[in-house]
């Protein structure tokens, strides 16, 4: 940040741009929008990101405010807009490092709302992404995506997988092509499963394309009854001999097999792992019942053992939740899992002691100091100039809208603010 053609921000004189240095970096010559030039020392500046890098197309511009007027950033431009969590982040790269040595583990992303969770949860989805691992993120819901309900869990996870297909962002479908030719020949669900596929995928005709689709649907967990009687096909052909999907809460075992058969399935394919994501999984604590909340509590306790490796989770162990239909372990041989839960802490909920209690790494998300919060504002200002190349606005009136952005108590609060007020800004200075 020390070379000239930095940009920096001086709480009275605003935005500039560096000049010269001197004494190591430690006196900087700083030229303001005003005209004034003045060599002011280090601690006095605020140090935003390099001219060149801010330049942004008008269209890209445009889609990132768009997010922005919810509170939110979109996850193509997450990496660019993260500020103030380098400690975080640190934490997050080495456990993915050490996934992809062979090692999973679990972390509780810990903060109030608005502090950056989900934020944070989407920044290590995109890093994930692009380590080469296969990675999905779930939302949790008590009413629509329930822990009570691992079947609704796993369609999610499902619904939302992805993985780099060299340039290309894939899904369950293309990981599941890719699969089908390796040598698994003792998984309980996808070795049957593998074999129905070669089969479908080979042959050529209306009827297939048709079966394949409700194949499909079925083994990702969508409900098919409607469209197969639609096409005839109610009875899934082939599909006797594979496991249902147990669309019960005692399924834990089964759905930890699952989720534990894709991670080792990802690493012979040459991925590196699998990330998983939940987020509010403060929810579980919004169960009216004592059997949804204890059903909840075993799968994730399964899910979090699954990803260490018991060694007593590789049999069936009836120390262990299990399903009465058709039991199986929880791992399938190894298991290359890395979880990451986000929560709102509720010291006061038995829920949220129960999952505290589970995990051993937990990062606190704490609010964001003020030079962070500075940072992001004037990026975010020169992101909406690009947005809006004929709107501008003097340096009194961004130190106004800063002054007073920091006074919101949530990341979300400030982002949601500082757009708002420069759109009312633009209306003015446009006449609408």
């Amino acid at each position: 940040m020390s070379n000239p053609g930095v940009v920096v921000s001086h709480p009275v004189f605003g935005e500039g741009e560096v000049l010269e240095e001197r004494f190591r970096g430690q006196e900087f010559f700083v030229k303001f929008k005003t005209g004034l030039q003045l060599w002011l020392r280090k601690e006095r500046l605020f140090f935003l990101a390099p001219v060149e890098e801010r330049e942004i197309d008008l269209i890209s511009a445009r889609r990132i405010i768009e997010a922005f007027r919810l509170g939110i950033v979109p996850r193509r431009d997450i990496e660019e807009f993260t500020f103030g969590r380098q400690k975080e982040i640190a934490i997050v790269k080495k456990e993915i490092r050490q996934l992809k040595e062979g090692k999973g583990d679990c972390i509780l992303l810990e903060g109030e709302y608005g502090s950056g969770k989900t934020h944070l949860l989407e920044y290590t989805y995109h890093l994930g992404l692009s380590e080469g691992l296969v990675v999905s993120k779930v939302d949790l819901d008590p009413r629509e995506v329930s822990l009570s309900r691992p079947k609704k869990v796993y369609r999610e996870i499902i619904h939302n997988l992805r993985f780099l297909d060299g340039e290309r962002e894939a899904g369950f479908r293309d990981f599941l092509r890719k699969a089908m030719n390796l040598n698994i020949k003792d998984h309980i669900y996808f070795t049957p499963l593998f074999s129905r596929l070669k089969k479908l995928e080979k042959e050529e005709n209306f009827t297939r394309t048709n079966t394949l689709e409700v194949f499909y649907q079925w083994i990702e967990g969508e409900s098919t009854k409607e469209y197969a009687v639609e096409h005839n096909l109610y009875r899934i052909k082939g599909g006797y001999n594979i496991p249902a999907l147990y669309d019960f809460g005692t399924a834990a075992d089964f759905y930890c097999y699952l989720i534990s058969g894709i991670s080792y399935i990802a690493r012979q394919l040459g991925l590196a792992g699998f990330l998983l994501l939940f987020d509010e999984v403060e929810s579980i604590s919004h169960f009216w019942d004592s059997k949804s909340f204890q059903m909840g509590i075993n799968f994730l306790d399964g899910l979090i053992k699954t990803t260490l490796n018991y060694p007593e989770l590789k049999r069936i162990n009836y120390h262990y939740f299990h399903n009465g239909m058709r039991p199986t372990p929880y791992i399938y041989k190894e298991s290359y899992l890395l979880l990451v839960l986000a929560t709102t802490p509720l010291p006061s909920e038995y829920a949220y002691l129960k999952i505290r209690n589970l995990i051993k790494k937990v990062i606190p998300l704490s609010p964001l100091k003020e030079n962070d919060l500075r940072e992001c504002f004037y990026h975010l200002i020169a992101i909406y100039k690009s947005a809006y190349p004929q709107f501008s606005l003097s340096s009194l009136k961004e130190r106004e809208i800063l002054f007073t952005a920091l006074q919101q108590e949530t990341l979300r609060g400030f982002i949601k603010y500082c757009v708002d007020f420069l759109d009312g800004e633009r209306h003015k200075s446009s006449g609408r």
